[in-house]
């Protein structure tokens, strides 16, 4: 009777081991759009996503880790900027017509799920990891000054504008679906929202004179969704 538990136990250990050594490789790459939410939608408008994906299956049906990284650009609200003097100082703004822009870079790890569904392999997926953010402009945290003499208002923004860079812990969970079209390659559609922990935008200060003037708050958190497809390719 041991005997036959020992075998037993050999037996599955040695079809697990064997399994797992024979574990496919599954590279993906995708593109689509990303669409800023909350506060990181005031300021920044929706550009071009890419994602590169790397998947190895594990020995229990269905489950993948996972290594990513993506890029995702986005286009500064020059009506942001405008619209809060507008609001707290009742005045236009002259000549603000930049054409600033951010990226976002996630390196993330994580797993996936596939849910048995037949042909098809709808999934869900959960991914921690690190945001690279990168800024060809922004507001520095300096004073803008503005003249005061009439209802339309010009800044100097000399030392206030600066290229940067922030990196933040970040998360993001999905959902997709792979259609097989030919052995070992397959179409991908997928849905993500991601969330990070860095700072987009930084407290300034706007003046035109001492009672007229107010100040920014920092903002942080930036969250947004991308919609991508793509292809699958098993190795």
């Amino acid at each position: 009777m041991k005997k036959l538990s020992v075998i037993f136990i050999l037996s599955v250990l040695f079809s697990t081991t064997s399994g797992y050594s024979q574990t496919p490789l599954t590279v993906k790459l995708t593109g689509g759009i990303n669409s800023p939410m909350g506060t990181f939608s005031d300021v920044y408008k929706s550009g071009a996503s890419i994602e590169g994906a790397l998947y190895y299956s594990l020995p229990f049906p269905g489950l993948d880790l996972s290594l990513t990284a993506g890029y995702n650009g986005f286009k500064y609200k020059n009506d942001y900027f405008t619209g809060l003097v507008q609001s707290n100082l009742n005045t236009t703004v002259d000549n603000f017509n930049y054409s600033w822009t951010a990226t976002d870079i996630p390196v993330m790890v994580g797993a996936r799920f596939k849910l048995p569904a037949g042909n098809m392999k709808p999934y869900v997926t959960g991914e921690i990891g690190l945001h690279f953010m990168s800024f060809t402009d922004r507001f520095n945290g300096q004073k803008l000054i503005g003249n005061s003499s009439s209802t339309s208002t010009s800044f100097s923004y000399n030392g206030a504008i600066e290229s940067g860079s922030e990196t933040g812990f970040g998360t993001s969970i999905g959902a997709g679906i792979e259609i097989p079209v030919a052995p070992k390659i397959s179409l991908d559609l997928n849905l993500k929202y991601n969330y990070s922990s860095l700072v987009f935008s930084k407290s300034f200060n706007v003046f035109r004179n001492s009672n007229s003037q107010f100040t920014t708050s920092e903002l942080k958190n930036p969250n947004y969704v991308t919609i991508r497809g793509g292809i699958v390719i098993s190795l």
